[in-house]
């Protein structure tokens, strides 16, 4: 009986260990487990305060990216815009020398001669000097553009104005405020009062678009190449 109680008794403190050992072991296991569970917690707010972190450096950047872009765009419009001006004043010395075809209003003058006397380069030249002293901003006799090198001179029976033969009758084109060019023709004992007692036909129209080509660049006309700028 006595064995029997000692044996009891052994197993119960034996049973008892093994329930005091296993809660011991769901203690710790739950201790390391709320320990590992914290320090994940932990390391993914660090990680959050990171990304976070990184995310205003990468906002700054951007804008200071998009600083640089706004700056390289103002700079690509100035440079456009000066591009734009530099041609705008190329044209307009073009224009100025000759070189571009032109259009606007103004006259057309009809010269040629109706008696015993021939149209001579002097009688253009007093046409085209006449037009000058009024309005004119452009002119050609028979399509030949008047620049500031262009000749007019008699070469036999016809009219030599840069370098091409003209014969009459001679059509001349000016380009700019028609009263007052016609006006300037018109003066008692002026250009045309001249032309009446030489018998000349002359016919003047007005014309809201009139078209002056370009004077030639090949050389012949416009002649640079011993002109150098000073500096």
């Amino acid at each position: 009986m006595k064995i029997f109680k000692t044996i009891s008794l052994t197993a119960v403190c034996l049973i008892l260990g093994i329930i005091m050992a296993w809660q011991f072991r769901s203690v710790k296991q739950n201790q390391v487990l709320a320990q590992y569970e914290k320090k994940n917690v932990s390391e993914i707010i660090d990680e959050l305060l990171i990304e976070k972190k990184n995310n205003e450096n990468l906002k700054v950047r951007l804008q200071e990216l998009q600083k640089e872009v706004d700056a390289f765009k103002d700079g690509e419009t100035s440079v456009k815009d000066k591009i734009d001006a530099l041609q705008r004043e190329i044209l307009t010395a073009r224009i100025k020398a000759g070189l571009e075809t032109v259009k606007g209003p103004g006259l057309i003058i009809t010269i040629e001669a109706g008696g015993m006397k021939n149209v001579e380069d002097r009688h253009i030249e007093e046409i085209i000097n006449e037009l000058k002293a009024s309005d004119v901003q452009a002119i050609s006799v028979n399509d030949e553009r008047i620049v500031a090198m262009s000749e007019i001179r008699n070469a036999s029976d016809y009219i030599m104005i840069n370098g091409t033969q003209l014969v009459p009758p001679y059509t001349i084109k000016a380009i700019g405020h028609a009263d007052n060019m016609e006006r300037s023709l018109r003066l008692l004992g002026g250009v045309l009062e001249k032309f009446e007692y030489y018998e000349f036909k002359v016919n003047i129209k007005k014309e809201d678009v009139i078209v002056i080509p370009a004077v030639r660049d090949d050389g012949t006309v416009l002649r640079i190449d011993k002109l150098t700028p000073v500096q």
